[in-house]
């Protein structure tokens, strides 16, 4: 076993949003397609207008990014352009001239907003660990939209957006509404990942979407030396191997990743074997054993710790981790040890 000290940065998923109005009259005898629907600072858009027949193959149409035309011919039916900077607003303008429908007139306003996922897992780690808790199937997660929206030039409060969440592409109405910018709930543990998106709306209008993919990580245990005097030495984990340096050895067994819920509500079951033989002792159902050598025998032992998740939702989260402890000065003969 090598040392393992990961540093794990948090993942957040970013998606632009923004929002669009299109103002007109009468029957409208266009449809429009806007890609992205909801486009963010900088980002590139597509407007496609699409009509029944083939009036808009001989019509001129002109569009118009400001106030300036940008591109103007028959049957000009797809456009491109790019956002401005958060907050900014664009105003294209559409114009089709058809001899068959007469003049049609669009206009669409975008005004780019950002909205951020971050998410967060409730899982084992151990003290002062320097890298973020991952989340395994079956854990309680959570994730957190913030934000920036601006509408007539002033930041909308969070608190004052609607979020729509949906989980796995399943819409949770129970979680979302005006002010649930905060999403808490179990993964599944038959998911490889949990696929989070958001939509987030000011009153009726649409200002932003964005998506996040959380990975289920594997769980794992590593054993740590727990020193007399110092304690638990968190600096490294125990190698695959070690060499007895003294008639007695503490260790510290540390679940990563498991459902911190599952932790302390005692549904995470602890097996110690020595030589394939179980061993307890006082603390071992909380990961920690004391062995001690008996005799003088020289030679080798097997000591595996082997965790299980009991609860029923959340049966993948299981782990083992095997330790080689060499004693004496050769490695042949047996002394016993026993768990204190």
């Amino acid at each position: 076993m090598h040392n393992f000290r990961p540093i794990f940065f948090i993942l957040a998923a970013l998606l632009y949003a923004g929002t669009v109005h299109a103002q007109g009259s009468g029957v409208d005898p266009v449809q429009y397609i806007i890609a992205p629907e909801t486009p963010g600072p900088n980002a590139p858009v597509q407007i496609t207008v699409q009509g029944v027949g083939s009036f808009l193959g001989d019509a001129t149409i002109t569009w118009s990014v400001g106030g300036k035309t940008v591109a103007s011919g028959t049957g000009l039916a797809a456009f491109s352009f790019t956002t401005g900077e958060l907050g900014t607003q664009s105003i294209v303008r559409l114009t089709i001239s058809s001899a068959t429908q007469g003049l049609i007139t669009r206009t669409f306003t975008f005004t780019p907003s950002v909205i951020n996922l971050v998410w967060e897992a409730d899982t084992s780690v151990p003290p002062l660990f320097a890298g973020k808790a991952l989340y395994s199937a079956g854990s309680p997660l959570r994730v957190v939209a913030f934000p920036t929206v601006i509408v007539a030039g002033k930041k909308v409060a969070a608190e004052s957006l609607s979020y729509q969440w949906s989980v796995n592409e399943q819409p949770v109405p129970a979680l979302s509404g005006t002010g649930k910018h905060i999403l808490t709930y179990t993964g599944d543990q038959l998911q490889s990942a949990e696929v989070v998106s958001v939509e987030v709306y000011f009153g009726s209008l649409k200002v932003g979407r964005a998506e996040i993919a959380v990975p289920a990580s594997e769980t794992q245990v590593l054993l740590y030396h727990k020193d007399a005097l110092r304690g638990v030495v968190w600096d490294n984990s125990m190698p695959a191997s070690i060499a007895l340096g003294g008639k007695e050895l503490t260790l510290q067994a540390q679940p990563y990743f498991f459902a911190n819920t599952a932790l302390k509500g005692g549904a995470v079951s602890w097996t110690w074997t020595l030589n394939d033989e179980v061993v307890t002792g006082p603390d071992s159902a909380k990961g920690l054993l004391t062995l001690r050598q008996t005799g003088e025998g020289k030679g080798s032992a097997s000591l595996t710790v082997e965790l299980q998740n009991q609860n029923s939702s959340q049966l993948v989260q299981s782990a083992k981790t095997i330790l080689s402890i060499i004693f004496g000065s050769a490695q042949s003969g047996f002394s016993s040890f026993f768990g204190l």
